[in-house]
């Protein structure tokens, strides 16, 4: 099984670009969410874990929203690729019981 910065590595060098931290970083958080969810809530920003598809690969990491008026670098947030892990998507059927 491949690593996070082998799948995007390997994609950013495909797409003809330089496979630097801060592509890798901009790959990630740029590509296709399928999944989000928040986690933890702070006074001006908003943990959550977003899942991004890559290719055939599902990669989750630790997102943010901020709700202040501030950025990311203003609050020393930063996105942590040694922190994402790769995830494989699953289903499940859920039945409802219900009257009338």
């Amino acid at each position: 099984m491949s690593t996070v910065r082998e799948i995007l590595t390997k994609y950013c060098e495909s797409e003809g670009f330089e496979a630097n931290e801060g592509n890798l970083i901009e790959l990630l958080t740029e590509a296709d969410v399928v999944h989000e969810s928040d986690f933890d809530e702070h006074r001006w920003y908003i943990e959550k874990t977003s899942v991004a598809k890559i290719d055939d690969s599902f990669i989750a990491y630790t997102d943010y929203v901020i709700t202040g008026d501030s950025c990311m670098s203003d609050m020393d947030l930063e996105y942590d690729l040694d922190t994402a892990r790769v995830v494989k998507r699953k289903e499940r059927e859920i039945i409802e019981v219900y009257y009338e």
